[in-house]
Formats: structure tokens, sequence, C-alpha cells
């Protein structure tokens, strides 16, 4: 059931970052569109260029949500005996969900570490089952449950 939210939890937080990305994107367009061209061109030009410079970065970073939502949205919800991509993993004292990195996130009333599966986590944990034990922070810890 965790699991369940967390997913649902890491949706909602990208497409709330995919609608304001998007927001702020409509929003460079129209005062970039709206600039009107004075008799000083260079000025005009440089506002243009500096305008489209920070929609560029915006855009690669709208690109970038977009692409995880579709990673998140397409995860196997099924159970596996060893972790990967959509596990949810619980140790002595953590519980981590292996897909983006998002950092620790409160979720109910539980901590839930968000990891990418290529993080130095994500890479330890990549392969391991119940049973097996993990360093995280520098503390040795078993891994009780995968689901």
């Amino acid at each position: 059931m965790l699991k369940k939210h967390v997913i649902e939890y890491i949706l909602s937080v990208l497409r709330s970052n995919t609608d304001l990305l998007e927001n702020e994107l409509k929003s460079i367009n129209e005062e970039k569109n709206s600039i009107s061209k004075s008799s000083a061109g260079d000025k005009h030009e440089t506002s243009r260029a500096l305008m489209q410079s920070e929609f560029d970065k915006i855009n690669n970073n709208y690109q970038s949500q977009l692409n995880h939502l579709k990673v998140i949205e397409s995860l196997d919800m099924s159970d596996k005996p060893k972790i990967g991509l959509g596990s949810l993993v619980e140790t002595d004292s953590s519980i981590l969900f292996i897909g983006i990195g998002l950092g620790i996130h409160q979720i109910g009333n539980k901590k839930v570490m968000i990891v990418s599966k290529a993080s130095p986590i994500g890479k330890q944990l990549e392969g391991k089952k119940e049973g097996d034990y993990i360093l995280l922070n520098n503390n040795k810890e078993k891994i009780i449950r995968i689901s």
C-alpha cells in the first residue's frame, strides 16, 4: 500500500512541476513576443536573446520533468524478489524508493528517500534481495522488505 502512495506522491510532484514550468514558458514567450523594437535595436536583440536563453533553460527542465513523468507512469507495480526500478525498499531504519532522484520526502507518516537508479545508493541497491545488507550513511542496514 505504501508503494502506491509513494508513486502517487511522485506523480503529483512531477505534474505540479510540469504545470509550473509550462506556465513559465508561456509567460516568457508572451513577454518575448510583446517586446517592441525600439530605436535601440541592439538593446532589443539583447533582451530577446536573454529571454530565449532563459526559455531554453526552462524548456530543458520541462522536458526532463516530462521524461521523469513517463518513467514513473510506466513503472511495473508488481512485487519482485530483487531490487530494481520501481522497488520500494524497507531496511532496519529507512524506506527507499528506486525511481528518480527527489531526495527525502514525508509521505503520510513515513520518511521516504526517493532515489535514482543511477545514484550511488541506487547502484548499491540494484539486484539486492530481502535479507541482504547495504551501507547507508555509514550504517549497515538489513533489507527487510521489497515491494
